[in-house]
């Protein structure tokens, strides 16, 4: 809670002014900068966080969730090993460049809501905007992943990357298990930054914030499972 300077009433840790009288007892802050808050949250997150919860416009979580979803796209195509289904690059390539940006925003949409709807289970007030900003913004190291990681798998390995006919860790072990390890470092890293932004926006301790990013996780990838299974079956 933050006592307000002028009424001494205690408000919630996000408050920009004072429910009583109004007054502004944190810095308002109506834009977010992409590129400077994206380094930021890799750089000081909870800094960060607390300025994306307060700010006024929340500024890009739209495009980050989209660029993200690519990854999940392709995430499913390497788990069900989607090119051994087609023999075109170009068709590959633009499924998962179209179909990626709506499936991240949606994507980050359900999860969100999973979010929020387990935080208020306890009891505990948080803003939709607020949780979808905080998703989206975590994400910052997954759309990494798909601006430096992506291209060099596709350029190294092409539709053998997502093939299990030959499989890419035959093809060149060294080169596959490296990006492998990068793309899974990156995707940890979102899910550290899932939690430090989950302690932020609900103002609890770490293993609360534990518990309810492993919950929400857990709804999520369950989702995604059922997604792959009835794409498999539909194959």
């Amino acid at each position: 809670m933050i006592p307000c300077p002028v009424c001494n009433n205690q408000n919630h840790h996000l408050s920009v002014t004072c429910s009583t009288c109004g007054s502004y007892i944190q810095t308002t802050i109506d834009n977010l900068d992409l590129f400077t808050t994206a380094w930021n949250i890799l750089e000081k997150p909870k800094k960060t966080f607390h300025r994306i919860a307060i700010a006024k416009h929340k500024n890009y979580g739209i495009l980050l969730s989209a660029v993200a979803g690519i990854a999940i796209v392709y995430f499913v195509f390497w788990c069900i090993k989607a090119a051994d289904y087609t023999q075109s690059l170009l068709n590959f390539l633009v499924a998962g460049f179209v179909m990626g940006p709506l499936t991240g925003i949606i994507s980050v949409l359900i999860f969100s809501l999973l979010m929020m709807s387990i935080v208020k289970l306890s009891r505990v007030k948080i803003k939709f905007r607020s949780t979808f900003a905080v998703v989206a913004y975590s994400l910052v190291p997954i759309v990494i992943s798909v601006i430096i990681i992506l291209p060099i798998e596709i350029m190294t390995f092409g539709l053998f990357f997502f093939s299990s006919n030959p499989p890419p860790s035959e093809l060149k072990p060294v080169s596959y298990f490296t990006l492998i390890t990068l793309d899974g470092i990156l995707g940890f890293w979102s899910l550290i930054l899932i939690l430090v932004g989950v302690k932020k926006i609900t103002d609890k301790s770490w293993v609360y914030s534990l518990i309810i990013s492993l919950i929400a996780l857990l709804l999520y990838s369950t989702i995604i499972v059922g997604m792959i299974y009835y794409l498999l079956s539909k194959i």
